[in-house]
């Protein structure tokens, strides 16, 4: 894994390149006990009533990084 602190983006093994703010977001919301699934295009993050309006704005500007996150991940996951 690699970093870039000028673009803030991450290099993940395999190639995958997202934001750095998405890659920690990501893992807040985890540490947070939140739980963050793909189903499709859609992104569902819940429950519901534990996200802030700051998580469901951070959740719509990182939608397709963490979507790509998850989807790297369930790769890892089957290797």
């Amino acid at each position: 894994m690699t970093t870039s602190t000028a673009s803030e983006v991450i290099t993940l093994r395999g190639g995958l390149t997202v934001e750095l703010a998405a890659l920690r977001f990501l893992w807040s919301l985890e540490e947070r006990g939140l739980v963050v699934r793909g189903d499709g295009p859609n992104l569902l993050v819940g429950p519901g009533r534990a996200l802030t309006n700051a998580d469901r704005a951070a959740v719509r500007e990182h939608k397709q990084a963490l979507l790509a996150l998850l989807a790297y991940g369930e790769r890892g996951a089957r290797a």
